[in-house]
């Protein structure tokens, strides 16, 4: 489709190109996967998978020649690839042929002082984090989480204005796929951590721990997702060796 004005013609996409998630059962929810080049949010409380959930969806690009990167803040990157080995996952060839690279950016966010923000450079953080997914050419990225805890002790006008330049400079570039995870404290009605992550993604994917019948059960649902359909009935899951995240049946 082409529009036309004062001699600007402008053509637009009216399909969407979809990225295949590599959860099982969850390519059916979003009729075909993740939009291609856009960032979503991956949000839950603590033991509900979202760390798994990105390693899942790098490794179906992976297994598929794309170049991942998976970008790390609060945890060290061997105890990823062992937590994956655990799961039944082998990054090591990926590591070794370099198609995977695991980056520890936590030294960025160390301040100074306590609530120092000056010490954190938001905008050297991003400009640093998009050099190298140029110069290596990455398809598929997670960050996980998408802004340390450590977001708590500055303004909420500073965490706001990271957060939705960092999603907005991923999203202009159009070419990777990213996966953003956010922390919910344990029994809160949020979506995200900060507040903020929820309105600058383009998508939402929700874990949740639900108690049915005195059992606890993980849940995942399609909150959000710009420019697609989604369906948006809550599912149950587990996490099965080698498989990782199954989609089961709708509560």
């Amino acid at each position: 489709m082409s529009l036309k004005c004062e001699g600007l013609s402008i053509t637009l996409k009216l399909t969407m190109d979809k990225v295949k998630s590599g959860i099982e059962g969850l390519d059916t929810l979003l009729f075909g996967g993740f939009p291609k080049g856009r960032a979503c949010l991956i949000s839950g409380e603590p033991g509900t998978g979202k760390t798994l959930f990105s390693l899942q969806f790098l490794l179906e690009g992976l297994k598929n020649g794309e170049i991942c990167t998976y970008i790390t803040i609060d945890e060290r990157p061997e105890h990823i690839v062992l937590d994956a080995q655990a799961l039944g996952w082998d990054l090591t060839p990926y590591l070794d042929n370099g198609s995977l690279e695991i980056m520890d950016v936590t030294a960025y966010f160390s301040s100074p002082k306590i609530g120092d923000y000056e010490g954190i450079n938001g905008a050297q953080i991003i400009e640093d984090i998009m050099a190298i997914l140029k110069k290596r050419g990455v398809t598929r990225l997670a960050i996980d989480p998408v802004a340390p805890l450590v977001f708590s002790r500055n303004t909420a006008v500073q965490v706001v204005e990271y957060i939705r330049k960092l999603i907005f400079s991923l999203e202009d570039e159009g070419v990777c796929t990213t996966l953003l995870t956010s922390y919910v404290p344990v029994g809160s009605e949020k979506v995200s951590h900060h507040g903020i992550e929820e309105f600058a993604a383009s998508g939402i994917i929700l874990l949740r721990l639900v108690n049915l019948q005195n059992k606890y059960i993980r849940t995942i649902r399609a909150r959000k997702m710009r420019g697609t359909r989604i369906e948006l009935s809550e599912y149950s899951f587990e996490i099965l060796p080698s498989r990782g995240l199954v989609l089961r049946n709708p509560i």
